[in-house]
């Protein structure tokens, strides 16, 4: 599979434009991106699917927003807005925008702007082999929480967890003190990559965050 220049190597943060007459090239971040968050999207879709019609072998996202919700009341209240606000991000992103005090990096997390201007942006050391630890420490904090707990949600809020530490707490803590960035693009610029090439499926995304809302409020239906 061909990239087009990687968005350091060019140093700007813009998008390419997509041209009318061929499709733009897959750059590397944006394969990244799609990788990543692709797999995300499947490990939170599959079980949810897969409880339709049978027992999925780790909790749904919804049932494990439902049990934090029995141990604290104002859960759901917080995941509908994080949901709200993430699709008023995904209407209004850009990807160029800049901050007060921060600035965002070519593939769109934020930083200081203090920090930016003392290196030049660029990926974190070893940044190849992050996706790859993160995966592994994944797939293995889950595992072994599933020999040791019998409590299906236990094996959620560890998996779960690990997921939002590995994809977004670390490395936007990083990029936005350091303005260094792990190899993968955050998840609304993948969108945004996704919405220059197809301009429905930002409806799509939203919709479907919609009903995973509806779904989470009134859990276990529909």
């Amino acid at each position: 599979m061909a990239f087009a220049d990687d968005a350091y190597e060019t140093g700007t943060s813009e998008l390419s434009p997509v041209s009318t007459g061929a499709v733009r090239s897959l750059s590397r971040p944006e394969a990244w991106g799609y990788l990543v968050w692709g797999a995300t999207a499947a490990i939170i879709a599959v079980p949810e699917i897969w409880a339709l019609s049978g027992s999925p072998r780790w909790p749904t996202i919804s049932m494990t927003a439902a049990h934090l919700e029995a141990l604290w009341s104002p859960t759901k209240a917080v995941i509908v807005a994080l949901i709200s606000a993430s699709v008023v991000q995904l209407m209004t992103y850009q990807g160029s925008r800049l901050g007060g005090r921060a600035l965002r990096l070519p593939l769109g997390r934020f930083t200081r702007v203090q920090a930016a201007q003392a290196e030049e942006s660029r990926e974190i050391p070893f940044a190849a082999w992050y996706l790859p630890l993160a995966t592994v420490v994944t797939a293995a904090a889950s595992t072994v929480t599933a020999l040791l707990s019998t409590d299906k949600f236990v094996l959620g809020y560890v998996l779960y967890g690990t997921m939002a530490v590995a994809l977004v707490i670390i490395p936007d803590t990083v990029a936005y003190w350091s303005a260094r960035e792990v190899s993968f693009p955050t998840l609304f610029r993948t969108l945004e990559y996704l919405d220059a090439r197809y301009h429905p499926a930002l409806l799509v995304v939203c919709s479907g965050l919609a009903v995973l809302a509806i779904h989470i409020v009134a859990y276990p239906w529909p």
